[in-house]
């Protein structure tokens, strides 16, 4: 009885063993990835957003990949209520970018740290970077969910006050675009497979 116990569990921490080997070979690799951006600074909006990523896993450490992302701001503006400085509608942001992951150990549990730099496609957007860090635990197979928090860094389109048509007349007033600097701290729930 003890025999057959002994091998039972040899067996089975072989076929973890492989299970985990599986996990960190190289090869494609996907992630998708549920977030909200919490922001920072003068311009203090959010919006949730939506990722996917595609790549080689160069070793069972570092990946690299490329991927597209959908980010769903709220309206915002700076400034005085009655004629804002800044402001910016609602808007579906599209940033295009290249990813690149690190994770320290070969464990169910690992530390990872990602850093994702990028162009927004849509609305005149410019720069978009992303660093975060947080933990991975391997599920089945070459599956895995993370959770992480991070910086984001972007350049967004806003309609900035330009001048009064009519001064002293009326309040009518233009508007022209500009690049400003948006800050924000992310948090993520990702897929791995």
């Amino acid at each position: 009885m003890k025999k057959i116990l002994f091998v039972l569990i040899s067996v089975l921490c072989l076929a973890s063993i492989k299970a985990e080997d599986n996990f960190f070979s190289k090869g494609y690799r996907g992630f998708a990835d549920l977030g909200y951006t919490i922001g920072v600074g003068d311009y203090k909006f959010g919006g949730f957003e939506i990722s996917t990523t595609h790549g080689y896993q160069v070793n069972p450490y570092f990946f690299v990949g490329g991927g597209v992302g959908f980010h769903f701001m709220q309206k915002c503006t700076y400034g005085s209520t009655d004629i804002p400085l800044d402001e910016r509608k609602a808007k579906v942001s599209i940033p295009l970018f290249a990813d690149f992951r690190g994770s320290f150990t070969k464990k169910k549990f690992a530390p990872i740290l990602d850093l994702k730099l990028g162009y927004f496609l849509t609305n005149s957007d410019g720069f978009y970077g992303n660093i975060s860090a947080g933990c991975r635990m391997m599920t089945v197979g070459k599956q895995a969910v993370s959770l992480s928090i991070g910086y984001v860094y972007e350049k967004l389109q806003f309609q900035t006050f330009d001048k009064f048509t009519n001064p002293g007349h009326n309040m009518n007033y233009t508007r022209s675009g500009r690049l400003l600097d948006c800050e924000g701290i992310s948090i993520k729930l990702g897929y791995e497979f």
